[in-house]
């Protein structure tokens, strides 16, 4: 097929900023800079190579029998994975910030700017998990408002592009699409992501390719479309029980990564689904560690308590897992407890060695599970 990007000529109208610009930048105005458009991908063709399928094939076994076993032991806790994927996702973009600061952050507790992005990033994924109807534009919008916590968010209305600070589009690395031709772009974009005729492995690993090159916002293409990987492998029902944080490898492996997408633009598509079905293949055995280390974990914290069945510490353990951080008020309004018997249940914990306070504040004190924070960095680190 050739190269899904080509490039037409524009002008770029630099508007009040050309007093900053330096002599040789205000020279570039009066030159063209290449813009990028985008062909209809919406029904190529994917044709694999032995080596892609036999890799494919690997996966699919390999994933399918650890949904399997989620599935057989009823485990509640995969969603612990997701607070790997959001950690992972927003460092690729170079937000960085504790799973503890995170966890904090989502009782209310007041962080850094950089640690309240990637909760607002956590929160997206944990919504996208909900969204029942076939991706369209509107949602892919809904997903970009949630991620940067602003409603009035919709597709970028003016040019932007990759590069470094101060340099203008003449200078980029890429120019992605004029506003003109978004809205059919996405459009295209949401008929390949109905297609049923390609494996949901494939089709999740084409679609973020597709996406980044679109790149419909002014902030947050990438964790977006990232956020679509999960959202496709849910929706064509290849994982219903649990998730694959693919990002916990592309982060570690970024240089590969993004020589893959790339390559996306100049029509190969093979590179961005062998990284992502090698990232898939490698975390396989770490989230059989990490879900077995859990489970003995409970078996451990069940061992260590010394209450009757119905008491409320009893229903706090999956809870814990999910939420590794907590602090009165979030207990109150999950269970609709009273403030004593919370306290009481918190103390019950904090006796068996389950919780721990943070820090020595008397008020508004948060608790921390330390175990289950230290097996969740040992596996996003």
């Amino acid at each position: 097929m050739g190269s899904f990007v080509t490039f037409e000529k524009r002008y770029y109208l630099a508007q009040n900023s050309v007093q900053y610009l330096s002599r040789r930048q205000r020279k570039l105005l009066e030159q063209p800079y290449l813009s990028a458009v985008v062909v209809d991908l919406s029904k190529i063709e994917i044709h694999l190579s032995k080596e892609t399928e036999s890799l494919l094939i690997e996966a699919i076994e390999s994933i399918s029998k650890l949904e399997g076993y989620v599935q057989d032991k009823s485990l509640v806790f995969p969603t612990l994975l997701l607070r790997s994927e959001a950690l992972s996702s927003s460092q690729i973009e170079h937000y960085s910030a504790s799973n503890r600061n995170v966890a904090l952050a989502q009782i209310n507790q007041k962080q850094t700017k950089e640690t309240m992005i990637i909760k607002a990033n956590l929160e997206t994924l944990v919504s996208s998990r909900s969204v029942e109807n076939k991706i369209d534009v509107a949602t892919i919008i809904k997903l970009n408002q949630m991620l940067l916590e602003d409603d009035q968010i919709y597709i970028r209305n003016r040019i932007n592009w990759i590069g470094t600070p101060n340099s203008l589009p003449h200078e980029a690395s890429y120019v992605p699409p004029h506003p003109e031709y978004l809205l059919t772009n996405l459009q295209q974009f949401v008929s390949f992501c109905e297609r049923d005729d390609i494996h949901p492995l494939i089709l999740s690993a084409f679609a973020h390719a597709y996406f980044e090159i679109i790149h419909p916002f002014e902030d947050g293409n990438g964790r977006v479309g990232r956020i679509l990987i999960q959202l496709i492998l849910k929706q064509k029902l290849f994982l219903e029980h649990m998730y694959l944080p693919i990002s916990v490898g592309l982060v570690k492996d970024q240089k590969r990564y993004i020589q893959a997408l790339d390559s996306f633009k100049l029509g190969n598509y093979e590179n961005i689904i062998q990284v992502m079905l090698e990232n898939a293949l490698a975390l396989v055995p770490k989230i059989y560690t990490i879900l077995d280390k859990i489970i003995i974990l409970k078996a451990s914290w069940q061992n260590r308590l010394n209450l009757r069945q119905d008491a409320l510490t009893w229903k706090l353990l999956d809870d814990l897992i999910v939420q590794p951080v907590f602090d009165v008020k979030y207990i109150k309004n999950k269970y609709n407890a009273n403030d004593q018997a919370v306290r009481n249940n918190i103390e019950a914990l904090v006796n068996a060695g389950i919780v721990s306070p943070i820090g020595d504040k008397k008020r508004d004190v948060a608790y921390e599970v330390k175990e289950v924070l230290d097996l969740l960095d040992d596996f996003t680190i």
